[in-house]
């Protein structure tokens, strides 16, 4: 009986995958370069600072998936984060915004021409019917993928909405995987612009979920610019 115990053991202990996730906590403040504590910052979709700027997070997602963390509120420019595992307690400062302007999202009541259609629920593009169009729905989101050629080569502007679908700001790995890029606030969210390390154009414009993500990365100048027309 007592060897049996002793295999029940040993096969349980190696049945644990070596590379399993565990929870990480992190901890820390977020403040003015002043030091004056900034509540009510959203940190991805960990959670919010307190009135104090204070914020604690435990996940077993943490640095195994969101090695970097986006942290956002009005008023302040975004600011993404790299988590490091050997500094889990964190002091962060975040710069205040120079422009307060937000760019208003085009309303779906704009006159729909002949030739083009409304892609999208609540933030629709006019899109040229010219142009390739795919729609669909998954369990959580409803999706759309609007095709544009130029020198032969077929780019996509992706869109959606629904639980699993985008957000008000871009992953933070995506962000500082690019070369330089900027954003303005908008009437719904974000909108962000930039080039990656390749060359690429790259373009998101966040929302929160209730309302359409749209984004795009393309290599060429002439194919942003005409996503870019769909919106403005």
């Amino acid at each position: 009986m007592k060897n049996f115990l002793l295999f029940v053991v040993l096969t349980l202990s190696v049945a644990v995958p070596a590379g399993m996730a565990q929870v990480v906590e992190i901890q820390g403040y977020v403040k003015t370069s002043s030091g004056e504590p900034i509540k009510d910052v959203f940190i991805d979709d960990f959670g919010r600072t307190d009135e104090n700027g204070y914020f604690r997070i435990a996940s077993d997602t943490l640095v195994h998936y969101h090695k970097v963390l986006v942290l956002d509120k009005i008023g302040f420019v975004p600011k993404p984060f790299v988590l490091d595992r050997s500094n889990l307690t964190l002091d962060i400062v975040l710069a205040p915004e120079k422009d307060h302007t937000r760019w208003e999202f085009p309303k779906c009541s704009v006159k729909k021409a002949e030739d083009s259609r409304f892609v999208g629920k609540y933030l629709k593009l006019t899109v040229p019917k010219k142009l390739k169009y795919k729609s669909g729905v998954d369990t959580d989101y409803i999706y759309h993928l609007i095709g544009i050629k130029t020198d032969g080569k077929t780019s996509w502007l992706r869109g959606g909405l629904g639980n699993l679908y985008g957000g008000s700001n871009p992953g933070g790995e995506t962000l500082i995987g690019l070369q330089s890029y900027s954003y303005r606030r908008t009437s719904t969210g974000t909108d962000w612009r930039g080039v990656t390390k390749e060359g690429h154009y790259w373009r998101y414009l966040g929302s929160v979920r209730v309302f359409e993500t749209y984004h795009y990365v393309t290599e060429s100048k002439k194919t942003a610019s005409l996503c870019q027309k769909l919106w403005k």
